[in-house]
Order: C-alpha cells, then structure tokens, then sequence
C-alpha cells in the first residue's frame, strides 16, 4: 500500500512540475508566442507602446529538379538459338531518342560498356587452337583465351581433356581464362 502511495505521490508532483515548467517556459518565450525580452520591456514601462516584431521574409519556394535518363542496351545471349541449331535472329539495338515512351537521350554519349562477369564451369575440351580453345560444358559450348597471366596446372591442354576454367566473361560470350585446371580421364 505504501508503494501505490508513493507512486501516486509522485505522479502529482511531476504533473504539478510539468505544468509550472509549461507555464514559465511560455511567459519566457520558449514555446514560442511573444518572446521573453519584449514581455520584459513592457513589464518595466507599461505606459510604451507595443512594439512589432520584425516580419519574417517570406519562404522561398523549394526547387524540385528531376532527370530522367534511359539507354537502351543490347544483350546478346551465348548460346542463343543452340537448341534450335540455327543461329537465332538478332535484332539491332533501338537508336537513342527512338524508344516509345521514353525521352529521347543524348547521341553523342559512348555506349555503356557492362563489366566481365567473373565465371567458373568444368567440361570436355573440344578443340585448340593457339592460345585459343572451346569447352563443351554443361551450360553450352565455351570459347576459352588464355592470357599471358593465365595459370594453367595439372596437365597439357589437348582435345579429350578435362578442364575447369575460372575466368570472365565478356559481352560477346568470349571468356579470358584466370586459372585452368587440367584432368585427364575425369
């Protein structure tokens, strides 16, 4: 019982604080209305007149800037029209400002070029050629280049072998090989 006491003992007091904090606050200027230095004035000479607030400057309307910018970009498929054994139609990119529905876009800005998408398949080497060779990989065949700081380790690279390359693919479907891995007879 004594605890429900203090409580509500505790409670009054705060409520009784809150409302003189409130209420001297607002005499003072806190909360806004009149500020305490022009309540000051007219307390100390109560026969002057009232003087005016200086008059905000109207706010200033905000800017509201938007852009749109659309490209269009080509992407062709590697294995497109494999299944079908016929190369499949490619239709050309829309030129800029031609796109239905879009704005039309700047023609002297550079095409954006996508970034090698990094890749890692295992698969039967089917043919070399130089630095050149095509692995038939469960996801397709693959034109593979060895650059000259490819890492080639556990064996030769010849027509049967199996290899697993770790590398990137470019936007023509080509990949530069990173590491290869030779395994005979895998």
């Amino acid at each position: 019982m004594k605890r429900r006491a203090a409580l509500a003992l505790a409670l009054c007091l705060t409520t009784i604080v809150g409302f003189f904090v409130v209420a001297y606050g607002t005499q003072v200027g806190f909360f806004g209305g009149s500020s305490g230095a022009l309540n000051a004035a007219a307390q100390a000479d109560p026969t002057a007149e009232p003087t005016q607030p200086p008059a905000a400057a109207a706010p200033s309307q905000p800017q509201v800037i938007e852009e749109y910018v659309y490209r269009d970009v080509f992407v062709s498929s590697p294995d497109a029209g494999a299944a079908s054994g016929e190369a499949a139609p490619q239709s050309a990119p829309a030129p800029a400002g031609a796109t239905e529905g879009n704005p039309p876009t700047p023609t002297d800005s550079p095409a954006p070029q996508t970034a090698p998408k990094s890749v890692e398949f295992r698969g039967e080497v089917t043919a070399v050629s130089g630095a050149t060779f095509t692995v038939d990989a469960q996801s397709g065949p693959f034109s593979v280049t060895l650059d000259p700081q490819t890492s080639v380790h556990g064996g030769e690279l010849e027509v049967g072998a199996t290899v697993k390359v770790h590398g990137y693919q470019l936007a023509d479907g080509h990949v530069v090989a990173k590491e290869v891995e030779v395994a005979h007879g895998d």
